[in-house]
């Protein structure tokens, strides 16, 4: 494969050391989303991943929204 580009390597092909931290696969108000647990029940959503169009125009469902799951 031939990548025609003129960003540096290290930002297409990270390190190896600069793994994601694990996330959690949840339904926040019907929509699948990847949250990361910041303390006790509370979690931050890190992606949406929904297939359906009209879940990423939800305003309550947009990366960095904070919830809890009790």
């Amino acid at each position: 494969m031939i990548l025609y580009t003129m960003m540096p390597q290290e930002l297409i092909y990270p390190h190896e050391e600069e793994k994601a931290s694990p996330g959690l696969m949840v339904s926040y108000n019907g929509i699948p989303v990847l949250a990361e647990q910041e303390d006790g029940f509370n979690y931050r959503i890190v992606r949406v991943m929904s297939t359906d169009p009209a879940h990423f125009l939800e305003p309550n469902c947009t990366p960095g929204t904070k919830f809890s799951l009790s």
